[in-house]
Order: C-alpha cells, then sequence, then structure tokens
C-alpha cells in the first residue's frame, strides 16, 4: 500500500507530530465508549428483569459473558494488532460493540442477551490495547508511560458517565433505547476511525524488517513474550494494583460498606465512584513523572506500599465516618493508578515489533489475577460465615444480585456479619505485601525500549 501523505506538504505522515494526538484520542475515545457500555446493565437491571423473565443470578450470569469472552480475547488482539495494525482491527472491533448492543437492545431472552453481551466483550477487548498500540507507532518512547495514564484515565471518565446518566435517561426513555443508540454510537465511532486512522505508516514496519521475532508465528511470538520472568513478575503486580477497581469497586466493595458502616447503597456507591476519581487524577500525574524521571520501578513501589496502607485501613470501615471514607477511596484510588505504568514496562522489556501483543499478555494476567481473588473473596467469605448453600458467594457482581425492581435491597447475606467481611477482605493487604516484594526483582527499564536500553 501507498504511504500516507501529510494534507499540506504531501509528506509521509511522521511520528511526533501534532496529529499523533488525533489518532489516539480517537481510539481513546473508543476506550471511554468501551468504559460506558461495560457498565450499563449495572443501572438497567430491574428493567432486564423485569423484561426478560429472569432471576437474579441468571441475569448476572447472562451479562457476565462479556468477561468471559473479554479476559481470552486479550490472547489474540496483541497478535492481529502486531501483524496488521490498528485501522482496520479497531474500528471493525467498535463496530462490532454497535452490533452486541444492538443484538442486547432486542432480545427477546436472557439467552440473546448474552449473545448480544458476548459481541461486547470481543469488541471491547481491542479498545485498550488499540490506543496504546497507536502510541508505540505515532508517540516518541519517552511519552509511552504518560500516555499509558491518560488512557487509563479516559476509560475512567468512561466508568462515571456510564452511572447516573444512564440512570437518568433510562427513566425518561426504555433501557432498550438506551442501548440500541450506544450501539449506533459505536458503529458510529468505528466507521469514523476507518475513515481517519492511517495505515501503518512504511517507516514504522521498516524498523522491523531485519527483526526476527517480527517473523514469527503467533505462538513462538506469544511463547517469547511469557518466557521472559518479567512479564510475569509485571503481570502479577499489575493484577494486584488493580484489585482496589476489580474487586473493591466492581464486586466486593458496596456489600462491605453496606454491611460495616450501615449506609445506603448510595453512599457506598458514591465511595466506590471517588475510587475511580482517584485514579482518574492519579494516571497521568504517575505517567508523566515515570517519563519525566525515567523511572518504572519507583511509581510502581509507591503505589504497591500506597495499596498496602489503604487497604489496611479499609479493614477498619466499620468505625469510619463517610468523610473519612470518601478520603480514604481517592487516595487508594490515586496511589494504586500507578498500575497503569505496567503496560509501558511491558512493552519496554519486550521487542518493539510486539508492543500490542505484551499489553495483551500483561492484560490477560492482570485479569487472571483479578478474576482469581473475586472467587477467592467469595469462597473465604462462604467459608467463615457458614451462610449455606443458598447463600453461596459466586464470582458475578454482587450489586447485580442485590437489587430488585423497587430497588429496595434483598439482603441475601443476613448471616454474613462485619467481621466475616474484614476477614475475607484481609486477603488484599497481605497481597499488597507480596506486591511490595514484587517491585525489587522488577529490572528497571528507564523508560526505554529493550533494544535501545542502556544500563549504567
Amino acid at each position: 500500500m501507498p504511504p500516507v501523505p501529510h494534507p499540506i506538504t504531501g509528506n509521509e505522515l511522521q511520528r511526533g507530530q501534532w496529529y499523533r494526538w488525533v489518532f489516539w484520542g480517537i481510539v481513546s475515545f473508543f476506550f471511554l465508549y468501551e468504559f460506558f457500555i461495560r457498565v450499563t446493565p449495572n443501572v438497567i437491571l430491574p428493567q432486564l428483569q423485569e423484561d426478560l423473565g429472569g432471576t437474579p443470578g441468571s441475569t448476572a450470569t447472562a451479562m457476565s459473558t462479556y468477561l468471559w469472552v473479554y479476559a481470552p480475547m486479550q490472547l489474540v488482539v496483541g497478535l492481529l494488532l502486531d501483524k496488521w495494525g490498528s485501522k482496520f482491527i479497531v474500528s471493525s472491533a467498535a463496530m462490532v460493540c454497535g452490533i452486541g448492543c444492538i443484538i442486547f437492545s432486542y432480545a427477546p431472552d436472557l439467552a440473546s442477551a448474552g449473545l448480544g453481551r458476548g459481541l461486547i466483550g470481543m469488541g471491547s477487548a481491542f479498545a485498550f490495547v488499540g490506543a496504546i498500540y497507536i502510541a508505540t507507532v505515532w508517540f516518541p518512547p519517552k511519552q509511552l508511560g504518560m500516555i499509558a495514564g491518560i488512557t487509563t484515565a479516559v476509560g475512567m471518565i468512561g466508568e462515571v458517565i456510564g452511572q447516573v446518566p444512564v440512570a437518568d435517561l433510562v427513566k425518561e426513555y426504555t433501557w432498550r433505547d438506551v442501548v440500541l443508540w450506544s450501539g449506533l454510537v459505536g458503529i458510529g465511532i468505528g466507521l469514523f476511525m476507518m475513515a481517519v486512522i492511517p495505515r501503518r505508516p512504511s517507516w514504522f514496519e521498516n524498523r522491523f524488517k531485519h527483526d526476527s521475532t517480527a517473523q514469527e508465528s503467533p505462538i513462538k511470538r506469544l511463547g517469547l513474550i511469557f518466557r521472559n520472568p518479567q512479564i510475569w513478575i509485571i503481570g502479577c503486580l499489575s493484577g494486584i494494583l488493580y484489585l482496589p477497581l476489580s474487586v473493591i469497586a466492581a464486586l466486593w466493595g458496596t456489600t462491605y460498606l453496606n454491611k460495616t458502616m450501615e449506609i445506603s447503597t448510595n453512599d457506598a456507591s458514591l465511595c466506590m465512584s471517588l475510587l475511580a476519581v482517584g485514579w482518574l487524577v492519579g494516571c497521568p500525574l504517575f505517567g508523566k513523572l515515570s517519563d519525566q524521571y525515567q523511572n518504572r520501578r519507583i511509581p510502581l513501589l509507591i503505589g504497591s506500599i500506597g495499596g498496602f496502607i489503604t487497604m489496611s485501613l479499609f479493614l477498619l470501615a466499620e468505625d469510619m465516618s463517610l468523610t473519612a471514607m470518601l478520603v480514604l477511596m481517592f487516595v487508594m484510588g490515586f496511589v494504586t493508578s500507578s498500575q497503569t505504568l505496567a503496560f509501558a514496562f511491558a512493552i519496554e522489556i519486550n521487542p518493539r515489533s510486539m508492543a500490542a501483543t505484551a499489553v495483551s499478555a500483561c492484560n490477560f494476567l492482570t485479569m487472571l489475577a483479578a478474576a482469581g481473588l473475586q472467587i477467592a473473596v467469595g469462597y473465604i467469605l462462604d467459608a467463615i460465615s457458614n451462610s449455606g448453600s443458598e447463600a453461596k458467594i459466586q464470582a458475578v457482581d454482587v450489586t447485580l444480585l442485590l437489587h430488585d425492581e423497587t430497588n429496595h435491597v434483598k439482603d441475601a447475606y443476613a448471616n454474613v456479619t462485619p467481621a466475616d467481611f474484614m476477614w475475607a477482605i484481609a486477603v488484599m493487604p497481605i497481597l499488597f505485601l507480596v506486591c511490595i516484594g514484587l517491585c525489587f526483582l522488577l529490572k528497571e527499564t528507564h523508560a526505554q525500549p529493550s533494544d535501545e536500553t542502556t544500563h549504567g
């Protein structure tokens, strides 16, 4: 294919120019959109149960197909982007999200709704990795940490606006209307990306003509990445630092605060929102400072120590005021947002020709750690509370299980005491201690690609 010319000079587009922000911005907006449609079921669940006739458990199972498709797709996403570039891959993924939303909006039963959510998960798997991949092509390596941080922050915006605004729209219209409109937006984003994002430039591809790893098969490329011990270390670090979002905010946090602090669901949800705001503020800041001082390990160590302290304080929720908890959740989100540097680190310890695959591998390990602890906390809570088989804790979003159409809470965990919850959550500060130790096993990259790193 011929190179993409600059609209004014006629020369091929180059790295580091102003239009790099346009290319990255479009794909990062797709990431915002992906987060928005990811959390939509939390808001529309009462209407879903009324229209589709499912129980809370069966409805939650149908909605969870998103995650079951999203996680394994991470192993495919990076390979496809490294092989073919972002233009058609990411734009098609956005349209798959849109089609999934449309199928979801017309679903006559839970099986059809699950199919729609599965397609949404498939398309969404390309959003974050796609934005980071765009950055590796069009941005200088020294800005990679900052871009990873800003990209993650953009996703947090999508999570925040996917709550109250959607709830207001559902009150005014119907959940099917809202989901259908979301689908049309997704298709529009895909078409826009296909029209605006250029093909991968020739100078980028020429860099890897003599790189033997660029010619390897997909299995061998994954093998090269997973044979590097550092990817396992950074993957575990990433997974632990992500736990406040993946386990507290997305699963157990609201119920934990309901039980321990005896506050309303709205107040508990506000606390979870402050956790996301902490990430929104911290991600770009950590990224910028990490790039400026060419250090990845120290910010990750700060996040690990901060995570241990804030998670330990979180266990004292029973004795805290709402104001104190709001402050704590913001600080917890802020310090653990250094997690976003894990993706820059993953790129820097691998050949540049496998940048997207490296990000996908790190994200895959991150999601495995998150899913594993969601299950672990549930079974620990189940065991120590003796809550019985009828109230067995499942690894699904508790907020999906606890609200009926009148918005009253059904306390399925009447036998669970605040102390039970504290013991179950106590595994997280222990993991942050492990995280601190793992930081000392990382080999500092000095914010440089592996083939450009110089160690003094």
